[in-house]
Parts: C-alpha cells; sequence; structure tokens
C-alpha cells in the first residue's frame, strides 16, 4: 500500500475528528462511492433532541448485491458522552435506514471538541422483527471502533486495511461487516496474552527469591507461579479497564501554583494547614511555587501528613478535580515513565506499591502521596498480596523487559504493557445489539477461560463456552424460573427477557397512558412487580464456576431485565399507582445498574471450583462488572469500595461434603422450626441443640452480610475470624452430638490446612438452603475428565456416602455434577449444564440417567453432534442439557439433534437454540417416551416410532422383535492387559530407565518395532505363550486381516516363571509399572498377571469380530487364531440354531446400522460397538432355508475377502457390495419394509 494511502489511515484514526480526513477516507475506503455534498441536517427527531446536535450524510454506496449504504458523521451534544445513551444513538441510525430503505451505515460518532471519536457499522436485523415483538423500528446492530487522539487504533487499521488498500475491488456488505469482526481481536489478544503471561511463569519459576517465599508459605512453585503470573496478568488488565473512566491518578495536590492562588489558600487555611504548605511549597520564580516532590513521597513524610496536605485542597473547584479527570494512560504514563527516569525496578518499586498500598488501603481523601493524586480505595482483595505473599519483606524483582521492552524494540515491542496498549480496552460490556472492537470485560473473560488449562507452552486452553451458549443457557434457565414463580405463559416471558429492550425503547417512544397501545404483553405488566421480586430473590449456582461465564451471564440478564422494568415503574409512578410520587430521579438512583448489580451479587450469585486461580477470575470479572455501572454523579461522588465476595465464591471440592467418611454437618438445622417444635417427644437436649443452631446461624448470617461491603481491614479480619469460628460451632456440635470424639480430633487437624479437602454445600450457603430449600437454578459447564488415567480424582469421591451412592466404573467427572446439582436444587429448581453427548447411552452413565428419570423432568436436549462447540476440543462431541426438579405438572421435552458439521458460529448457534435450523431435527417428547428399557437410554427422537413410512417406524418394526443378540450368542471384550507397552504416562514409573524406550512392548510386542523383533527372536521357553494378536483397525466390513505385525504374551493367571524363566527375565524390568495396575484397578492378582485375560476358546474358534468404534456396522468373520485387544469385541455362538455367518449378514445390512445408529451407542457419528448396545440388537429368528440362503450368499463374499489383494481390488470391491446390496433385499423382505422405509435406510446408510 502506498504510503499516501498510510498517512491517511494514521491522519483519520489518530487524531480527533475531522470531516475533511473523514470523507477522504470514505472516497478511498468505498472506491466508487457516490459523494455528497456536506448537508448539515438539524431537523432531528423530538426522541433524539437531548442527545444530538446535528449530522451530515457524506456518501452513499451499492454494493454488488444491490444492498445500500449510507456514510454518516453524527455530532453529538457536548453532555452526552460517545460511549453513554449507545441504544438512543442506535436507534437513531435505525430510524435514518428505515426511512430511506437502507441496509446499514457507516457512522462517525464525534463530539465537537473532545479527542475521541467512534467509528460505527450500523446493519439492521430484520430477523430479531421476525422472530421477535411487534415494534415501530427495525433494530439495528452496531459494530464499533473508539479512535481518536490518545487512542491505541492499531486494531481498527489493521481491520480495515484490506478493503481500503484494495483499489480494483469494491467492498460487499458482508466484507465490510467483516472489516468490523470482534473475534479477530478475541483471538489476537488470547495470543500475545498468553506469549505474556508464560514469559512472566518461566521467570518466576526460576527467580530465587519467588521460590524461597513459595516454599515458605508451604506451596508448590510451578502451582504458585502459575497463580502468581495469572493474578499480576489480570490486575494489570483490571486497571487498563479502571483507567479507561479516568479514576487513576486525579489531581488534588497541585505540583505547580501560583503566588496569587496559594495566598488565597494560605489565608483560608489553620495554622497547621499553613505550616504544611510552608513545608512542601518552594518559590521558583516570582509568580511560581512548586511542590516538593522529593519531600512528600519520601518514608519521613507521614501519612497523617498527608492527610492534612489534601485537606487543604479538598473540595477547592480550582485543584481538586473531579473522578473521571484522570490521565487514561496512567499506567504508561505515569507509572512507567517515572520508573523509567528514575532507573527503577517497575514491579518492586511501583506496581508492588501502587497494589498493595495505594489500591488496597483506604485513605483520607484518596489522595497517595507517592504519586501526588488520588487513587481510590478498591477494597474487595483484588489488590491483596496473594495468599499473604510478604511483599514488603522480600527483594523480588521482575525484569523491566517483561514489562515493557520498547526502547530497545520500538514498533515491535512486546513487553506486557506494549502489548496491552496496542489495543483499546472498553468498559462498555457487549449487548446482543452492540459491541465495541476492543477488549470489553466478557472478552478479557473469555481469555481468562481459555488461560485456565494453560500451564505451558503447548497447552491449548481451557474450553471456552460461546457466548450464544452462555447466553442461552442463562436466558432459558431464568425464563423457566420466572414462569415457575410467577405463573405467566411461558412465551410471554421469554419475549420479555429476550426481546426486552427492544420492547421497552418501542414503549418508550410511545408517548401514551401506561398500558395503552404497548408493545409489551398484557400479563408481563400486570405482573411486572411479581415478575421484579423473583428476579431479585433468585438464587443462582455454578458448581464448576471456571472463568465466571455463567454467573456472570445470569447476573447481566437479572440486571437488564430489572432495568428494563425500571422504565414501567416509572411510568406507572408518573401516573400516581404507586399513591405518593417517589419522581424518576429517585427511581433511578434507587434502582440504577449499578446498585441492582451490587445487589443480584451479593444475594443471588454464588459458585465454587477446586481451581484457586479460577476462583480469582471469577471475583475479578464480578469486580469489573460493577466497576463498568459505577457512574461518578451526586449520589455517588467518588468511587464506591469493591465488596467482598468471598462468602459467595469460594475455592473447594464441590462433590466432597465429609472428610474421611465422617459428615461434619447437620443439615436438620436448616428445616422449618415447626417441624422441631412439634414433635411431642423429642427430647430436650435436641430441642436445646436446635435452638443453639438456630442462634449460631443467625449470627452467621448477620456477619456474612456485613462482610460483603466491609471496608475497614480490621473489621474484615474480626469478621472472618467470627464467621469461621460459628461454622466450626455448627460443626463441632454435630461431632458431639453423634459422639464422635476422634472425628472431633480430627478436624482441629483439618483446620491448620490451607485448604480444606471438602466444600459443605448447606454449610457455607446455609442462607440459601434455609430460606429456600436451596438453589432456584444451577448452571454451568462441568469438567469432562474420564476416569481412565485420572483414578486419584475419582477415588476420593467413590468413597464418600455421596459417592457410594452414585459412582459406577467407566463413568465421566461431569455425571457427579448433575448428581449435585439435584441435591443443591430445591424442589422447583432448574438445571442447566452443557457437557458431551455421551451419556444418553454410556455405560457408565447408568446411575445417572436413573437419578435423572426419578428426581427431574427433561425440558431440553440440544445435541450438536459432529458440530463443533470448542475451538480446543477438536474431538468432542456436546449437548445443552436443561432439566428441572418440578414435577407436577406435565412437560413436553425438547429435543434438537443437529445434522451440521464443521465450526459453530453465532448464526448457526442462535439458529439451532431458536428452534428454527434447517440442518436440525426438532422433537417434542412425553417424559415417558424418553427413557428406554432397564439401561435407561435416554432416547431424543422417543423411544417409541408411530409414524408410518419414518426411521421410527424402521425402528418400530426392529424393535418388535423378541429374540436380541445377547441371547443367542457370547459377546466378549478383547484382551485387557493393563500395560501393552511403554508410554509417555507409565514410562515415570520407572526407576531404572536405562534399558528401557517409550513404544517397548510390554505384553504386547510389534514385530515392526526393531527393539520388539529382537525380543520375540531371543524367547526360547517363551515362544508357546505367544499369540497372533490385531486390533480395531484390522477389521472391515466382512473382512478383517489374518497376516499379524504384532503378538501378544498370553496365560489365564499368574506366569510359571520356572516354566517360562526368558517371559519372567522380559517382564522383571516393568514390575513398577505392572505393580501399578493392581492399585489404579483396586485389584489383588498377581503382578504378572494379564489384567483382563478372558477364555482362550473364544479366540480361538470361529467368531465374528467388530471395532468398538466404527462409522458404519463393520462385522468380519474368522476361524484361526486371533486374538484382539480391548478396542474389539469377539461374538461367538451360544444357541446352535444361529449361524454366525447368517447373524454377520444381519449385522452389517443397512437396516442394522440405522438400528445401531438410532438406538445403539454413538459418539457423535461414531458407532459405539460395546458389550450391551451389541446385546441389544434384535434378531431374527428364521428357518433354517431362510438362513441357508444367506449363508450361501457370505460365503461367496468370504471367498472374495479373504485374498490376499482384496483391499487393493476395486473390482472385488464392487462384486462384494453387489453380493451386499442382495442380502440387504433379503432383510428387507424379512421385515417387510415399505418402499418408502426402504428408502430412507438407503438415504441414512450413503454411499457404499
Amino acid at each position: 500500500m502506498n504510503q499516501t494511502k498510510m498517512n491517511l489511515l494514521e491522519d483519520t484514526f489518530g487524531n480527533s475528528f475531522n470531516i475533511d480526513s473523514f470523507r477522504r477516507f470514505t472516497r478511498e475506503f468505498f472506491n466508487e462511492a457516490e459523494m455528497l455534498s456536506e448537508s448539515r441536517r438539524i431537523g432531528i427527531p423530538r426522541e433524539y433532541n437531548d442527545h444530538i446536535n446535528a449530522y451530515y450524510t457524506l456518501a452513499k454506496y451499492e454494493d454488488s448485491e444491490a444492498n445500500n449504504i449510507i456514510v454518516l458523521a453524527v455530532e453529538l451534544k457536548r453532555h452526552t458522552s460517545i460511549d453513554r445513551a449507545r441504544s438512543m444513538q442506535r436507534n437513531f441510525i435505525s430510524k435514518i435506514l428505515d426511512d430511506e430503505g437502507l441496509e446499514a451505515a457507516i457512522v462517525a460518532f464525534y463530539t465537537e471538541g473532545e479527542p475521541s471519536w467512534r467509528l460505527s457499522f450500523v446493519r439492521l436485523d430484520y430477523t430479531l422483527t421476525e422472530k421477535g415483538p411487534d415494534i415501530d423500528l427495525t433494530p439495528a446492530r452496531r459494530y464499533s471502533y473508539l479512535v481518536g487522539k490518545n487512542e491505541p487504533n492499531h486494531t481498527a487499521r489493521a481491520q480495515l486495511l484490506p478493503i481500503f488498500q484494495d483499489d480494483k475491488h469494491n467492498p460487499s456488505l458482508d466484507e465490510i461487516e467483516g472489516a468490523f469482526s470482534v473475534e479477530k481481536v478475541t483471538r489476537d489478544f488470547f495470543t500475545v496474552y498468553k506469549e505474556k503471561y508464560l514469559d512472566l511463569k518461566e521467570y518466576l519459576e526460576t527467580n530465587t527469591a519467588f521460590i524461597e517465599e513459595t516454599k515458605s508459605l508451604g506451596f508448590e512453585v510451578d502451582k504458585f507461579a502459575e497463580q502468581f503470573a495469572k493474578k499480576l496478568m489480570g490486575q494489570l488488565a483490571f486497571l487498563y479497564f479502571l483507567q479507561k473512566k479516568g479514576w487513576l491518578g486525579v489531581r488534588i495536590v497541585p505540583k505547580e501554583i501560583t503566588k496569587g492562588d496559594l495566598t488565597l489558600v494560605y489565608n483560608s487555611v489553620n495554622k497547621v494547614k499553613k505550616d504544611m504548605l510552608e513545608k512542601v511549597y518552594t518559590k521558583i520564580d516570582e509568580n511560581t511555587y512548586a511542590l516538593n516532590i522529593e519531600l512528600i513521597s519520601s518514608k519521613d513524610f507521614t501519612d497523617h501528613e498527608a492527610e492534612i496536605l489534601s485537606d487543604i485542597f479538598k473540595s477547592n473547584d480550582k485543584f481538586d478535580r473531579p473522578w473521571g479527570s484522570g490521565s487514561r494512560q496512567f499506567i504508561r504514563k505515569i507509572l512507567w515513565e517515572h520508573c523509567e527516569r528514575n532507573n527503577k525496578n517497575f514491579f518492586n518499586d511501583y506496581l508492588e506499591p501502587f497494589f498493595y498500598d495505594a489500591l488496597n488501603k483506604k485513605r483520607k481523601n484518596h489522595y497517595f502521596k507517592s504519586f501526588n493524586s488520588k487513587i481510590p480505595f478498591l477494597n474487595g482483595g483484588l489488590f491483596e498480596p496473594i495468599e499473604g505473599y510478604h511483599w514488603k519483606d522480600i527483594n523480588f524483582q521482575i525484569p523491566n523487559h517483561i514489562f515493557s521492552n520498547k526502547k530497545e524494540k520500538n514498533r515491535k515491542a512486546d513487553g506486557i504493557l506494549d502489548i496491552f496498549d496496542r489495543f483499546n480496552f472498553t468498559i462498555n460490556e457487549a449487548e446482543p445489539l452492540e459491541k465495541d472492537i476492543a477488549v470489553d470485560p466478557e472478552m478479557l473473560g473469555r481469555i481468562f477461560e481459555e488461560l485456565l488449562e494453560v500451564s505451558d507452552r503447548k497447552s491449548k486452553g481451557a474450553f471456552y463456552t460461546p457466548r450464544e451458549i452462555v447466553h442461552y443457557m442463562c436466558q432459558e434457565s431464568l425464563i423457566n424460573h420466572l414462569v415457575n414463580e410467577v405463573g405467566v405463559p411461558y412465551e410471554d416471558m421469554k419475549e420479555f427477557i429476550l426481546y426486552g429492550e427492544l420492547i421497552r425503547d418501542a414503549d418508550n417512544r410511545r408517548n401514551v397512558g401506561y398500558g395503552k397501545g404497548f408493545t409489551i404483553k398484557e400479563s408481563i405488566l400486570n405482573n411486572i412487580s411479581e415478575i421484579d421480586d423473583a428476579l431479585r430473590d433468585v438464587r443462582v449456582a455454578d458448581p464448576a464456576v471456571g472463568s465466571g461465564a455463567f454467573p456472570l451471564g445470569m447476573l447481566n440478564e437479572i440486571v437488564k431485565a430489572r432495568n428494563n422494568i425500571t422504565e414501567y415503574i416509572i411510568r406507572k409512578d408518573k401516573e400516581g399507582a404507586f399513591g405518593e410520587k417517589y419522581g424518576e430521579e429517585f427511581i433511578r438512583n434507587w434502582r440504577s445498574p449499578y446498585q441492582m448489580k451490587l445487589d443480584t451479587i451479593k444475594d443471588s450469585i454464588f459458585a465454587v471450583d477446586i481451581e484457586p486461580s479460577a476462583i480469582d477470575i471469577t471475583k475479578l470479572r464480578l469486580w469489573l462488572s460493577i466497576v463498568v455501572d459505577q457512574e461518578i454523579d451526586g449520589i455517588n461522588i467518588e468511587p464506591n469500595p469493591l465488596p467482598n465476595l468471598d462468602m459467595n465464591i469460594h475455592v473447594g471440592n464441590s462433590l466432597i461434603d465429609e472428610y474421611e467418611g465422617i459428615k461434619l454437618f447437620d443439615k436438620s438445622i436448616l428445616e422449618k422450626k415447626k417441624k422441631n417444635e412439634k414433635k411431642k417427644n423429642q427430647k430436650i437436649e435436641q430441642m436445646r441443640l436446635f435452638f443453639d443452631s438456630e442462634e449460631i446461624l443467625n449470627e452467621m448470617f448477620e456477619k456474612q452480610s456485613q462482610y460483603f461491603a466491609e471496608v475497614d481491614e480490621g473489621n474484615k479480619e474480626f469478621l472472618k475470624l467470627r464467621i469461621d469460628e460459628l461454622r466450626d460451632q455448627l460443626i463441632n456440635q454435630r461431632l458431639r452430638e453423634a459422639g464422635n470424639t476422634e472425628a472431633i480430633e480430627k478436624y482441629k487437624e483439618i483446620k491448620k490446612e490451607k485448604t480444606k479437602p471438602y466444600f459443605i454445600w448447606e454449610l457455607e450457603f446455609a442462607k440459601v438452603f434455609k430460606e429456600k430449600g436451596g438453589f432456584d437454578i444451577v448452571i454451568g459447564n462441568p469438567p469432562y475428565v474420564g476416569e481412565s488415567g485420572n483414578k486419584d480424582i475419582f477415588r476420593p469421591i467413590a468413597e464418600t456416602e455421596f459417592g457410594k451412592k452414585h459412582y459406577l466404573g467407566k463413568m465421566d467427572l461431569f455425571y457427579f455434577f448433575f448428581h449435585i446439582a439435584l441435591d443443591i436444587g430445591n424442589e422447583n429448581s432448574e438445571i442447566s449444564f452443557i457437557t458431551t453427548n455421551y451419556y444418553p447411552t454410556a455405560f457408565g452413565a447408568k446411575r445417572l440417567r436413573l437419578d435423572l428419570k426419578e428426581r427431574s423432568y427433561i425440558r431440553k436436549l440440544i445435541d450438536f453432534n459432529e458440530l463443533k462447540i470448542f475451538d480446543s476440543a477438536r474431538g468432542q462431541h456436546n449437548m445443552i442439557t436443561i432439566l428441572t426438579k418440578r414435577k407436577d405438572e406435565d412437560i413436553i421435552a425438547e429435543t434438537c439433534l443437529t445434522s451440521r458439521t464443521g465450526d459453530a458460529d453465532s448464526k448457526i448457534l442462535n439458529a439451532i437454540t431458536s428452534w428454527e435450523d434447517k440442518q436440525s431435527k426438532y422433537n417434542n417428547l412425553n417424559q415417558d417416551n424418553i427413557y428406554e428399557g432397564e439401561e435407561n437410554y435416554i432416547r431424543l427422537n422417543g423411544v417409541l416410532g408411530s409414524t408410518v413410512n419414518s426411521i421410527e417406524s424402521v425402528i418400530g418394526k426392529l424393535s418388535k422383535l423378541e429374540v436380541r443378540l445377547g441371547d443367542i450368542a457370547e459377546i466378549n471384550q478383547g484382551v485387557v492387559t493393563g500395560c501393552d507397552y511403554i508410554s509417555g504416562r507409565n514410562i515415570n514409573k520407572i526407576t531404572d530407565k536405562s534399558n528401557i524406550e517409550k513404544n517397548d512392548g510390554i505384553f504386547v510386542l510389534d514385530m515392526l518395532n526393531k527393539r520388539d523383533s529382537k525380543k520375540l527372536n531371543d524367547f526360547n521357553e517363551g515362544v508357546e505363550l505367544l499369540r497372533d494378536f490385531y486390533k480395531n483397525s484390522d477389521i472391515e466390513r466382512y473382512w478383517c486381516k489374518t497376516y499379524p505385525e504384532k503378538k501378544i504374551i498370553y496365560y489365564p493367571d499368574k506366569l510359571d516363571g520356572n516354566k517360562y524363566p526368558d517371559i519372567l527375565e522380559h517382564l522383571l524390568p516393568y514390575k513398577e509399572i505392572l505393580e501399578s495396575r493392581l492399585k489404579t484397578y483396586n485389584e489383588k492378582y498377581h503382578w504378572t498377571a494379564i489384567h483382563r485375560p478372558r477364555s482362550e476358546r473364544i479366540f480361538n474358534e470361529c467368531k465374528i469380530v467388530v471395532p468398538y468404534r466404527a462409522k458404519k456396522n463393520n462385522f468380519a468373520y474368522n476361524d484361526v487364531e486371533w486374538f484382539c485387544r480391548s478396542d474389539v469385541y469377539v461374538i461367538t455362538q451360544k444357541d446352535p440354531k444361529y449361524n454366525l455367518k447368517y447373524l454377520l449378514a444381519l449385522l452389517n445390512s443397512k437396516p442394522y446400522y440405522t438400528w445401531l445408529y438410532y438406538k445403539g451407542k454413538r459418539k457423535g457419528e461414531t458407532l459405539e460397538l460395546f458389550q450391551v448396545p451389541l446385546s441389544e440388537i434384535p434378531i431374527k429368528n428364521v428357518n433354517q432355508n431362510t438362513q441357508n440362503k444367506i449363508i450361501s450368499i457370505v460365503d461367496d463374499i468370504l471367498d472374495i475377502t479373504i485374498q490376499e489383494d482384496y483391499l487393493r481390488n476395486l473390482e472385488k470391491h464392487n462384486k462384494v457390495s453387489e453380493y451386499a446390496r442382495e442380502i440387504d433385499q433379503i432383510v428387507y423382505d424379512l421385515y417387510n419394509f415399505t418402499e418408502e422405509e426402504i428408502k430412507l435406510i438407503e438415504e441414512h446408510y450413503g454411499e457404499e
């Protein structure tokens, strides 16, 4: 691109708004735009008069698809910040587009004399009016860059550049929208943020002072370095948002003052203050005095003296600058540049005092002498030293170049501050209709979520839950809860929660009496106060909070809905509906978004996570959300301290509520008092204990409430200790009542530990359980952790009372979270999780399905199948599950199974969750048409198919058969040795690795591996234990490999070392690994034994073999020695009436693929052919003549597939396909499938 264009971009975006520069930008950007004269339109519609001075129409443009775009410049009034009144600005453009029949606009929003301005892309969204309420103005979506003098414009230039530099191609509307994409910003920011985090973490892990401090605190170096680095990065990011509000470095004590001003001030104060002025100000010329910065920032200048000094200028309009006037580049311009000038260490000399003194300690007038400015006291713990870290006592330094290397690298500088300076940070939270292309609080949350699992440079990151899914799950949960509580129709409540802002804005534009001609539904309007009460009183829990996406989502939905209700309360008040009129100003202050957020966090949001860094991040996001909405005004004249969230957001193991088998808390004390009072024969001691508990609980609730808002450090410490004492009293009371002195002693020891290995929901959130019997909503994205390789996670849970009830082998950790959600939810609670989609048919989920069936109704199941939801989990298949514990009415379950593949995006996810996607199948099912059989398989298409000529009717005909494969054949898994070979995981269990390499065979030896081949050749006596060995990839339809590449050392019990000394010698180096199996599997067999050898007979006789996972039903037959791995299942004859070759034909037929796809187990599109689903396959009992006819065709097939060149010979493949079609036709006739059903089966199977 030529330099002229580069200069134009920089000139346009790097300065205050200039209409001539913007016109030049427009001409170059569109290439062939119709440039218009600068018509300044002053006729502004009445509803926008308070915010807009005038607007200019600069150009019109039509793309190749006849989409019309207008270019505007909108001058806002001085009192209207470009960051506020966003819906007003968006609606103003929407009206212009509607009136002129245009699709979109590029708009510059600016205020005369202000250095910053906003470049916006606004596009009408007709889908919202098609799906949503009937409103008079087409909604528009707006995407904006904040640019101008002192604003980073790197992102705007980078994303607009491809269109700007292309002189030959006129951009389309979609290409222009793509240039305003926030996704690229997120990806770019995460990439560099992760890199800087790892730089910082890796440095900490090698710093001697840090290592010593970590050890003194009792932590592991790598874990503490990870937590420290994540928190430090988060603190810096928080400050970048805070400085956007102008709250850092606000002036109060002037660095220089004129003689006249000093005289006026001097004459207005008492002697103590006069002495102070004489002490700190020095005359530098006839008319000017300068503040002695060196003196006031020294240790000799006390905090008390600093208070006196700041008191002198407090409330002086000339010198005491208002909050919001601080530097928007405080971190760089004040802290960093001051550090450079003084040649100091940025972290040790500036950041630590700034974090732990300036922001963390309450000072009179907020004056911090070291920086001679006002710095807000933030409270809450965000800037407390992590884990009691002794920051003042150790000389721990982080090199300055980690924060900034601008001098060395200039434009390529990549320190933390250099990176942050490149991106625009916006304090506006993203909304469905409004997004800033910048780092916003929600994006930061996404970064944190992706960073949760990053511990080294190979880590991909955690599973970030797409915001569309978070919005959907939060909205659905809230809608269902409100319908439960208030009783309004679901569709009306859904419209209000989803489109409340559009409805509110439409009703605000109507200058009519309350309720007359309103867009809002009558059922909502008539119950507006009850809905507001239900929103205020809702209690929400996330038992695996991660980065806090769901608590934040619920917080925003609750506050957004209540904020919309505020407008109707104001309208009611104006008409005297409440008797005395309160007035709009009073109501807006009482119900400000800031106050409602604070109240909602305190009373409604609760969360737990086992990872301390997850809790740090969740708190930070909640605090940031509060800061975003706090306005400095007549009521809030200074930044309010942040709340203490320790009572709401906890570190703990959500799944364990006992210690070494001991229940520590008696939940019965949370029951209503009358239940205890009315028992006539109640023992006096029990009564006394109950009332003692009541007193303790009441005091605990009171202290927890006080703690939330407490700002005094001493009082906070006292309250925290007192709350801990009260918890201890309740626990000790329970243990004494049980007479368990041993447990009392053990509990004393537990209290000394930094982290407790349990979390007692009913104790930590006792107020919720006492008042509501549990949570109204339980929501989240619990961890997906399989039991294989993670026994250490599962074992402690399995040993508890809770675990003994719900644990089952081969389960996933998230199953426990469903059980705990059912435990902690109240009797009308709503439960919403996103998980993998395997549990509906997984063997290990049998107990989960039974629990779901017995204790809940299914509201919605959305199976994303092969559609990729999480970027960092490419092979995963996900599902949203929405349940209700309310079972007092018939609830129709709505299910969705999408056939989409590839990566999910916003449009696809919104279409699927709106029940409008054409590539997804939707069902409405009765609760008794979901669970099937003794295994309680969950069927998204229903158990009973009654539709004629449909997949359901196909399944129905197969289902009628009484004989199942498991009745007439033996079905066994292949050999499970427990240790086939040396892997990257188990090699670390061996002490002496001198002659051991990764991939060396233990029980299974690979003849293509030189080391294994040599061992095989060296065996003498042991040769007779070697067997041909195969795996799942050695099987195709009607074909299996019969020339082995592997051998298994096979014997049914422990090895006879005397008889086979060479095998014993081979196994001895691996003894540590082999012994570890005993602990892993909780077994007691000899260390040389094969874990699950199976019967040798099944591998030697005639058999059908099938891979445990396959895209299609690939069954094969052989009658040779064919030992196989655990990823293969072996089917042998049990009932001689059913020939194996007849069974092979049925199992390989297309109708049976349909059965396995819909009634078996699947992982996405992959069939899971395990023992249980195989045993449930229905088999047609036919006469011997029919069997012989089919067997004859199978023999013809096997004669072909046994030939060595079969896999490479297309002609032979085609011949087998021809025979297979013959078999399909016979099976169609056997089951009397109609032509329409056959067509469905063929289409579903796809190409051969």
